[in-house]
């Protein structure tokens, strides 16, 4: 009896294993194969929004339960095939990447969750010229100090790049410079070249290799030279005490060629606006300044790093409390090229003021000077406090 119930217990067990194991391997079918043959219908109603360098089409879905996506097949400038898919729950699909405007067709299809596809149907498009035309046709290059200087405008705040060129001894032009950009209206200097008349020229491209003709224009970088760091000085004049917060934060740091902290920082709850001096200790007719930011622990374009300002110099340390013996530089605001909100920053952002520095310049008629003074009204946090990592003064020394 005891050997027959174990007989019938397998009896009964083997054919449920088998019916686990046979589900088991349709679960897995189901996975792996397609459900069906049946191709979807195709959108209808496609409507065209042509925009700079592409295009929106929007549809109206069909009506198949397993519809997965839609399709759209075009071509780019240089004859690169791209397929872009959107969703079966939105009827709007982005093209993007085209070059110059003109007609052009593009095909369309859909998908289900069995990867059949519908049969493409054709659209006409006519896209704007892509954003780089807007932003080459808006560059201005001008003379500066120790290079050159670019302006643009780039209205729709696309991301594209400026190759910057210079015709060397042999004639032909090298690249020196590579601008990575979405600024809606940027500024880039160009340094590091000779003073003497050469020749410029720059170009724009995008990530799709799309890239206007070559701009050309000869220019004369006029001389400069950075002042040495090691002739700075803490000094202040009677009337204006000079403060620092001190735990390290002492004004020699704006001029120790390091940008890690500590740098230099005034004591909190000070009243505006407030004054920083210091002696370059060398007489100089200033071309620019640079100010670095302090960008550890999320600070750059926020806190109390230096947002609106002023620069005051005089020649002689013989100097009064209030500005009559001082001589104004110039009226200074930091820019920001991502124009992003407070507390959110772009890696152009990062590289402009937390690495290279903000360029300032001065008034070319400005006078010879070696006392300076700053005036802060505002920082970037409106904080009580400001705070810079270094400085460095460019122009020609007085020998």
């Amino acid at each position: 009896m005891k050997l027959m119930r174990i007989t019938m217990r397998n009896y009964l067990i083997y054919p449920i294993f088998g019916m686990l194991l046979l589900s088991a391997c349709v679960d897995q079918e189901v996975g792996q194969y397609p459900l069906d043959n049946v191709a979807p219908d195709n959108v209808k109603n496609v409507g065209v929004e042509n925009l700079s360098g592409g295009a929106i089409l929007s549809y109206d879905l069909p009506s198949d339960e397993d519809l997965l996506y839609v399709k759209v097949i075009y071509h780019l400038d240089n004859g690169e095939q791209v397929e872009q898919k959107s969703s079966a729950y939105t009827n709007t699909i982005l093209i993007e990447g085209l070059g110059k405007s003109r007609e052009q067709d593009v095909q369309i299809l859909t998908g289900d969750r069995s990867k059949n596809e519908s049969k493409p149907i054709n659209v006409k498009i006519k896209p704007l010229d892509a954003p780089i035309y807007d932003v080459f046709s808006s560059i201005q290059m001008s003379n500066d100090f120790g290079g050159i200087r670019l302006v643009w405008e780039n209205e729709n705040k696309s991301d594209v790049v400026i190759t910057v060129m210079r015709k060397d001894e042999t004639n032909k032009f090298v690249e020196i410079d590579h601008i990575y950009t979405n600024a809606k209206n940027g500024i880039s200097n160009v340094r590091g070249q000779e003073s003497k008349d050469q020749e410029f020229a720059v170009f724009v491209r995008d990530r799709w290799q799309n890239r206007t003709e070559t701009k050309v224009g000869r220019f004369f970088p006029l001389f400069e030279e950075e002042l040495d760091k090691g002739k700075f000085a803490r000094w202040n004049p009677p009337g204006l005490p000079y403060q620092d917060l001190g735990q390290g934060w002492i004004l020699q740091n704006m001029w120790n060629k390091s940008l890690a902290t500590p740098g230099f920082s005034t004591p909190t709850g000070m009243a505006k606006p407030m004054n920083i001096t210091f002696d370059l200790g060398q007489t100089a007719k200033l071309s620019r300044f640079k100010i670095f930011q302090r960008s550890d622990a999320a600070q750059l374009y926020t806190g109390a790093n230096v947002k609106r300002f002023e620069v005051w110099g005089s020649e002689h340390p013989n100097v009064n409390q209030d500005f009559s013996t001082w001589k104004k530089l110039g009226d200074f605001l930091s820019y920001k090229p991502s124009g992003l909100p407070l507390g959110q920053v772009s890696e152009e952002d990062m590289e402009y003021a937390g690495r290279k520095g903000e360029d300032y310049m001065v008034d070319l008629e400005s006078p010879a000077i070696r006392y300076i003074r700053l005036v802060v009204h505002e920082t970037w946090g409106s904080t009580t406090h400001t705070q810079i990592m270094e400085v460095s003064f460019f122009g020609q020394i007085q020998k």
